[in-house]
């Protein structure tokens, strides 16, 4: 009887090993990849990049940001609508409509 106990001990042993040997090993999301499924479940209910990378320090002594993220420079003889008079658009209404 004890024969049988090993047999059958040993036998459930290679089982469990090979059970844990089959199931595929668990990485870490690659980076910019959500990690948290679950988020789904709710609003906005989409998968945004940007708010999966990590934060940049751009270390610059005038330049706070890199050149992708800086507010381009604002110049004067380029044709902007907003600081130009127009006597067609003026008054409340248009200020509303717009903003």
């Amino acid at each position: 009887m004890s024969k049988f106990r090993l047999w059958a001990a040993c036998c459930v042993a290679v089982m469990a090993a090979g059970f844990v040997a089959a199931t595929p090993s668990v990485e870490a999301a690659p980076p910019g990849q959500p990690s948290n499924w679950q988020r789904f479940y709710y609003y906005p209910y989409v998968y945004y990049p940007h708010n999966f990378q990590k934060p940049v320090e751009y270390d610059h002594m005038y330049y706070r940001y890199p050149v992708e993220r800086r507010i381009p420079v604002y110049n004067q003889h380029w044709n902007n609508f907003y600081p130009n008079p127009h006597p067609y658009h003026s008054g409340n209404h248009f200020t509303m409509d717009v903003f």
